[in-house]
């Protein structure tokens, strides 16, 4: 298919897994979990979610290396590894805020750590692991007795995670005398229990993620039912497909070659009218009526011409730059009507942003 595109304008998440991590899951430890557990990171990612090129590499590089560090208990390594960041892209990418938070939560800085979380939400405000960090350490703030039991227990994790790994390294296995006085098989250790745990806090975190997908699918879906609503005129013919908008025209809009009629012309100002400062994707497809002897697929370079035509007249009346719509060549096989006339048109589609 010939195509033309008029100049367009048209995270793993990966912080270490400590407590409710940037992916959501959660291990024992400290309140928020150990700074040097889990999880991998492949660097920084664009706000649209695109890998970064730039940086992302040395991103990963340097999360890597401070967690494992930190995973070795050097957590006054780790942070001068995170603080030391000499680019500020670097610096200040979402993966390294979120560690440095958890090793600052780690050495008991809540104030530290606040800060770093709430520098990630400035970036990404709907980011699951700064907002669950920062809940904590409100938590851990507050007076009474249930908060005083809540800090005690935040306390208290961080010693029974290290004596369960310390158990683990030494290859220490401990059994419990039976009412017989015989040896009984111990029960899951500490570290086979906190393996379930963050295994059922993956479990729920792929589950919310899947909730979350549906709500942007149908979010998207009621964008374009209620631009298919908005769109609706005389000579229109707009038509929901999936989370975009197909508009076709009930007549053709060239006489032949690409010279628009009258109504063509009128359809399309319509149009633009109801585009005007609409926040979208727009895209044109240029169609072509079959004839005698002319190829039967691949497209035109009439239909061509009728698509670039068409996003002059829907930029004029829209109000929005050239640069906004994209043009190409439909597929003979493609074309809306059984009737020449009528294919001599162009089809639109539109994707609310």
């Amino acid at each position: 298919m010939p195509d033309s595109r008029i100049p367009t304008g048209v995270r793993s998440d990966a912080a270490p897994f400590v407590g409710p991590g940037a992916d959501g899951t959660e291990q024992s430890g400290t309140a928020f979990g150990g700074a040097g557990s889990g999880g991998t990171s492949s660097g920084s990612r664009s706000e649209s979610g695109d890998t970064a090129p730039a940086g992302s590499s040395r991103v990963g590089l340097l999360v890597s290396r401070a967690r494992a560090m930190a995973r070795s208990g050097d957590l006054d390594g780790a942070l001068r590894l995170l603080n030391g960041a000499d680019d500020p892209e670097v610096g200040g990418d979402r993966d390294v805020l979120d560690l440095l938070a958890r090793v600052h939560a780690q050495r008991g800085e809540l104030a530290e750590a606040a800060a770093c979380w709430r520098r990630v939400q400035e970036q990404h405000p709907r980011e699951p692991a700064a907002a669950a960090g920062l809940a904590r350490i409100e938590r851990l703030g507050r007076r009474g007795p249930r908060a005083a039991l809540t800090r005690y227990r935040a306390r208290t994790a961080l010693a029974v995670a290290v004596c369960a790994v310390a158990a683990v390294t030494v290859g220490t296995v401990v059994l419990i005398d039976g009412a017989d006085g015989q040896s009984a098989r111990p029960g899951p250790s500490q570290a086979d229990r906190v393996e379930q745990l963050a295994q059922r806090l993956d479990a729920d975190r792929r589950a919310e993620q899947a909730r979350e997908q549906d709500r942007e699918t149908a979010r998207r879906s009621e964008a374009a039912d209620a631009l298919a609503r908005a769109l609706r005129a005389p000579g229109l013919r707009p038509v929901v497909r999936g989370d975009s908008v197909e508009v076709a025209f009930t007549d053709g809009l060239y006489s032949e070659g690409t010279q628009l009629t009258p109504t063509g012309a009128e359809r399309l100002a319509v149009l633009g009218e109801h585009l005007a400062g609409r926040e979208a994707r727009i895209e044109i497809y240029g169609q072509a009526a079959t004839v005698p002897g002319a190829p039967r697929s691949g497209g035109s370079v009439v239909s061509l011409w009728r698509a670039l035509i068409a996003a002059r007249e829907l930029s004029a009346a829209s109000g929005k730059p050239l640069t906004a719509f994209t043009t190409a060549s439909a597929d003979q096989h493609d074309a809306p009507y059984a009737s020449a006339a009528k294919n001599r048109t162009v089809t639109v589609v539109i994707t609310p942003g």
